[in-house]
């Protein structure tokens, strides 16, 4: 305390953080993120799924009125079921068996990718008029200025993206319709995710 001209200062030691302190509430701030930062990672990614599989949902009832109202399609739809170049072998996830899964059709619609121009394209000549049916109960008219049903999932599989949906049946069930996502580097591509998949009578 000192006494200027008859005015009292109190001097006031400003005290602030110690090395000790600071180091303390790093780490503090390091564990919460580290317990926070995978936890909000798990909600993004499992919201993405869940708009996929809501998509797919979407598409596969779209196809299965369709195979259920119009005869046509449906006879178009199961036009070559033994294609071998639309089919793919894959594993049955509860019972470990393989099976031949059939491409119907399939639909470009990757994230990142130009969505101008595209459209249900038919794994086979044959199944033309399906995916011309499903074009337009979904709205696709081929000069769409973005993708609908963006996919948002990426792919765990190694130089692998899911940029691609496929409506495929079971070779073995054909009423068993399946809606997957997978890689669309080649021509109908190749499967990777199955995100819905129901059996429906089609009385095929």
């Amino acid at each position: 305390m000192t006494d200027i001209g008859g005015v009292v200062m109190i001097k006031r030691k400003l005290k602030g953080f110690t090395l000790i302190e600071l180091i303390v509430v790093i780490a503090i701030i390091g564990v919460l993120a580290a317990i926070l930062v995978p936890t909000m990672l798990g909600y993004v990614k499992k919201s993405k799924r869940a708009a996929d599989v809501s998509a797919a949902k979407t598409i596969h009832t779209t196809v299965m009125n369709l195979l259920v109202s119009d005869e046509a399609i449906s006879d178009s739809f199961y036009t070559d079921g033994s294609n071998v170049s639309a089919a793919v072998s894959k594993k049955d996830d509860l019972s470990g068996q393989s099976y031949d899964l059939v491409v119907a059709a399939y639909l470009d619609g990757g994230a990142g990718t130009d969505g101008k121009g595209n459209i249900w394209t038919p794994a086979d000549n044959g199944v033309k008029d399906f995916s011309d049916a499903v074009n337009k109960e979904l709205g696709y008219k081929g000069n769409d200025s973005s993708i609908k049903n963006k996919i948002k999932m990426r792919s765990d599989v190694k130089n692998k993206k899911f940029n691609r949906w496929y409506v495929c049946y079971r070779k073995d069930n054909p009423d068993t319709i399946e809606i997957w996502i997978g890689d669309g580097a080649s021509s109908p591509g190749d499967p990777l995710k199955c995100l819905y998949a129901q059996v429906t009578k089609t009385g095929k």
